[in-house]
């Protein structure tokens, strides 16, 4: 009887230790399954509450973001003065274009300088791009940083953009500049032939034509880019003007004061070509309009993209309201006896 009841003791025993080390394994399970971000139960020691890498990763996309956002009113700037530009020399005013585009040239240096030192920030943010970055900073984290490069990537690009408004803004004041001397020097060629003073006025004629030479050579190099159809006619009737006007002029210097068939030839196709000029400038707002847009409405498009994209990579970045604990009910005053 004795031994049996030993036996049973013994058996007692046994079970009861094996319980406790189910138990104590089944605690070791409970513990493992939590992620780093659970909360751990109240008073358990030896569990991570959150990724040890967060708070330092957190503070140096703070500062990331802080040089983001004045990127972002960079390139904010540098649109306007874009758009400036375009509106400028829509309106032919070469003047406000030249001065725009110099405000844009030092725009684009600084975020070219400044996309270079974001990037710089990125790539020397602790723990990202290591084989245990999953382990050591928290999903969220992870995708904050992935946003803000991404975002940056955006200006990738701006400076070439620039560089072909630039260059159309250039051959559209070029060509401004062109026309509208050759304008000027045919206003004094004509006022000389009036004073009868014709060899000064032929003079005068091949200084303007040779500004639709150069304007010429500038289409030649346009028509890569850009429809040169209007800027062809443009040129192509004021030549022939030239011509017939140097024409008559040396004509009237051959006979003096009498009139031949040969004059009276050089006065009609003088009066025909003049009739077959732009009555106004329309034409060559057009011509400018052309030749700017050659380039500068993409940048424009792509300028504002960028812009967007930084802001809202910024807006994206910083911390959502719905993760604020709420507020905590205040108890109500005691009215006052």
């Amino acid at each position: 009887m004795t031994d049996g009841l030993r036996r049973a003791g013994g058996a007692v025993i046994w079970l009861a230790v094996i319980v406790a080390i189910a138990l104590g394994a089944a605690g070791i399970v409970t513990g493992m399954d939590h992620p780093p971000t659970a909360a751990a139960p109240s008073g358990a020691p030896g569990i991570v509450t959150q990724f040890s890498g967060d708070p330092e990763v957190t503070a140096r996309l703070d500062a990331v973001e802080a040089d983001l956002t004045v990127l972002t009113d960079k390139v904010d700037a540098l649109g306007q003065q874009a758009r400036a530009s375009l509106a400028a020399l829509n309106g032919t005013d070469t003047a406000a274009s030249e001065t725009a585009i110099a405000a844009g040239d030092s725009l684009v240096s600084e975020i070219v300088a400044r996309s270079s030192a974001i990037r710089s920030e990125l790539a020397t943010v602790p723990y990202i791009g290591t084989p245990t970055a999953g382990l050591d900073v928290s999903p969220a984290v992870l995708a904050r940083h992935g946003a803000l490069a991404d975002a940056l990537d955006a200006t990738d690009g701006l400076d070439a953009d620039w560089a072909r408004l630039s260059a159309g803004s250039v051959a559209a004041t070029k060509m401004s500049g062109y026309l509208a001397e050759h304008d000027r020097l045919i206003a004094e060629a004509a006022k000389q032939g009036r004073l009868a003073k014709y060899d000064p006025a032929i003079v005068l004629i091949d200084k303007a034509s040779a500004q639709l030479d150069a304007a010429t050579a500038e289409r030649d190099e346009l028509k890569k880019t850009v429809d040169v159809s209007v800027l062809d006619e443009w040129i192509a009737r004021n030549r022939a003007y030239d011509a017939a006007l140097k024409n008559l002029y040396k004509e009237i210097k051959k006979v003096g004061h009498r009139v031949t068939s040969a004059t009276r030839k050089a006065v009609k196709a003088e009066a025909d070509a003049r009739s077959r000029l732009p009555p106004d400038s329309r034409a060559l707002v057009i011509i400018m309009a052309d030749i700017g847009r050659s380039g500068m409405n993409g940048a424009v498009i792509d300028n504002e993209e960028a812009r967007a994209k930084l802001s809202d990579a910024v807006d994206a970045s910083g911390p959502d309201p719905s993760d604020s604990p709420p507020p905590t009910d205040a108890p109500a005053p005691t009215p006052s006896s």
